[in-house]
């Protein structure tokens, strides 16, 4: 049986940084694919089903916008998020352009109280696409995709 559990996609070339997220994101309930790079980010998009993507801003093949553009080409219902430690208000205005949410670094507790209220959604989704006629993973991203709209 095909796991329930929402999918992170989680892209930092920071590695130490990366694994501390995979360690929180599992602890939230979170299947998790891990990315050093934009390149390994847009591979790991065209092969696996992500739920939601967390991505660095600055890295050294590819920055994090162009990526997140990149994934959401791929799979257009990913959640995106950007985290940086270098943020302003051209990063703020291009992140929400790609209709993605923005977080600094120095601001994770911002962002963990965000990711459990998208966790919450995400999960009332997926119960709500159980009961519905073919229920699934498509129709939970588009049970959520509604109630993020009507918010």
């Amino acid at each position: 049986m095909a796991s329930q559990r929402p999918i992170a996609l989680l892209v930092d070339d920071e590695v130490e940084f990366l694994k501390s997220l995979r360690e929180r994101f599992e602890l939230r309930g979170y299947d998790t694919l891990l990315a050093e790079n934009g390149r390994e980010a847009v591979e790991t998009a065209k092969s696996r089903h992500i739920d939601l993507a967390v991505v660095d801003l600055k890295m050294p093949d590819m920055d994090g916008l162009a990526c997140i553009a990149k994934i959401q080409e791929l799979q257009p219902d990913v959640r995106t998020i950007l985290l940086t430690a270098y943020g302003g208000d051209k990063i703020r205005e291009a992140t929400e352009s790609l209709e993605s949410v923005y977080f600094e670094k120095q601001d994770m507790g911002s962002f963990w109280d965000f990711l459990k209220r998208a966790t919450k959604r995400l999960e009332n989704a997926m119960a709500a696409a159980g009961l519905a006629e073919d229920g699934g993973r498509d129709e939970a991203m588009k049970i959520e995709r509604e109630d993020r709209k009507g918010r």
